[in-house]
């Protein structure tokens, strides 16, 4: 058994005596108080750690391409709270963390402001450039921006410098939330079950691929282990950077490693959804806008008749760059200044605020034109994948992310149903995803989840997280497999059935 489990197991033994999973976002009843405790009201509600139960503090963290997300959860009383950077306050959203770096005169620092996502010598876009170099890529537009002159910046450097910037940045959020936690627990390390751990999601088109997650995995763990050293983003030097990253290679332990989890992004978007009473088994197209891309999945959701267990099948996953931030850098090509910080800033302003001009509608075409050609392959992909010829004409849509709008994203995604890939045109079931009980948001916050969903699902456990099986691992079947009859899918489906 691993420490990770080890330890879970030991705590929930102490309160209930056997290890047992919640369902349906009821809070297990406990010891100690089932509201975690306000940072604002520490000294007055907390408990003398002789007095109470070891603390389980589990956090999802959604590492969002323009902002990034994050939900804690008080794992041994089943509640959740979302996490508010204290630079954010005032701000309509103020759960959100700006996923962008600025590097100027070998100096680098946070932008620390939502209001405004482009800046002069900005760095963007940090976990699509964390992909490319994982898959050798280079030369995509997506590093653009980290090779400066792009003259004196080899690959090799080039490499070096987007982990330098994953790491910082990661590590100075996680050092952040991980304050928060000690504030609202102010006697968290008092005793020695005393735990934290963290989530990280990955688009699942690319998680199945071994080199992303394996580099997303070494960042992820890094950045843990240098989250309390690196917490708010101390602005420092390259060199002072790569420094510390050298001193803090033997603190990368067993045990850092096994605090760090990687989970495939859909999988995490809809964990409320499957873990809920009203989800029904069936076959369903997610499709998820960011800021800098769309990324779908087709997925076959059941639940396993032994155990009762939900589990997650996908067929196919695509990563378009399709994303809400390709708007303006679109509408700014249009106008003739594609690499003008400001101009990308005036069109993403713009595009905020449902402007019509000319550019950007061309923009928003040229979105919906691309997307739906997407979409149609990655259904086609899927269709491969099924052992019933009609399955997919019962397929249901699920749309999600911060950038998710009628047009042209949801109209894009729909208009494949209506074409070739199916006998007739059908028009699929919208589901939405719902708003958990056990997260601590009121009434006029609840607008939050679209962009919170994933964060929320990564805020379980990873033992508990619904368990999955990528594409690359479902088999296609042969002509003389595939049935033109439905049948019932029972179980989840292995190599060889779907």
């Amino acid at each position: 058994m691993g420490i990770f489990k080890r330890l879970v197991s030991n705590i929930k033994k102490k309160l209930f005596g056997q290890d047992e999973r919640p369902t349906d976002f009821k809070p297990i009843s406990s010891p100690r108080k089932t509201k975690a405790p306000p940072y604002e009201k520490t000294n007055s509600t907390s408990l003398d750690a002789g007095e109470r139960s070891p603390y389980f503090v589990q956090i999802g963290f959604d590492f969002g391409t323009s902002y990034s997300k994050c939900i804690c959860r008080d794992v041994m009383i089943n509640k959740a709270w979302v996490h508010l950077p204290p630079k954010s306050q005032g701000q309509e959203f103020p759960f959100l963390i700006p996923s962008s770096l600025v590097l100027k005169k070998g100096t680098i620092s946070h932008v620390g402001d939502c209001r405004f996502h482009y800046s002069e010598n900005g760095l963007y876009h940090l976990k699509h450039a964390l992909v490319k170099i994982a898959l050798g890529e280079g030369s995509d537009t997506v590093l653009a921006p980290y090779r400066g002159d792009g003259l004196s910046m080899n690959e090799r450097k080039l490499y070096e410098l987007v982990e330098a910037c994953a790491v910082f940045f990661l590590a100075g959020a996680f050092g952040v939330v991980r304050e928060e936690v000690r504030r609202r627990l102010p006697d968290f390390g008092k005793l020695p079950d005393d735990y934290m751990a963290v989530n990280l999601a990955v688009p699942v088109a690319d998680a199945e691929r071994p080199e992303v997650n394996a580099l997303f995995q070494k960042i992820l763990c890094e950045a843990w282990s240098l989250s309390d050293q690196l917490a708010g983003h101390p602005p420092m030097t390259l060199t002072e950077l790569a420094s510390l990253r050298k001193n803090n290679k033997n603190v990368v332990n067993a045990s850092s490693i096994d605090a760090c989890f990687i989970y495939p992004e859909v999988s995490a978007n809809v964990q409320g959804f499957v873990r809920s009473r009203v989800s029904n088994p069936g076959i369903y197209l997610f499709s998820d806008t960011g800021a800098g891309t769309v990324d779908q999945s087709v997925f076959i959701f059941m639940r396993k008749n032994e155990d009762k267990r939900e589990h997650l099948t996908y067929l196919h996953g695509s990563v378009f760059p399709l994303g809400s931030s390709q708007i303006e850098y679109k509408a700014a090509s249009l106008s003739g200044k594609s690499d003008d910080y400001a101009s990308l800033e005036k069109w993403r302003v713009k595009k905020e605020q449902g402007d019509g001009d000319r550019e950007l509608m061309c923009a928003r075409e040229w979105i919906a034109k691309s997307l739906s050609v997407g979409t149609l392959s990655t259904l086609s992909y899927a269709k491969k994948k099924l052992y019933v010829i009609d399955q997919l004409d019962k397929i249901k849509v699920i749309f999600g992310g911060g950038g998710d709008c009628e047009h042209p994203y949801r109209t894009a995604v729909m208009k494949p149903f209506i074409g070739p890939l199916f006998r007739q045109p059908i028009a699929p079931d919208i589901v939405g995803l719902p708003v958990p009980r056990d997260l601590e948001i009121n009434g006029s916050e609840t607008r939050w989840m679209r962009r919170l969903s994933v964060a929320y699902g990564l805020s379980f456990p990873k033992n508990e997280l619904t368990g999955f099986t990528y594409p690359k691992d479902v088999s296609t079947p042969t002509p003389d497999q595939i049935r033109p009859q439905p049948k019932d899918i029972t179980e989840a489906p292995s190599k060889d059935m779907c």
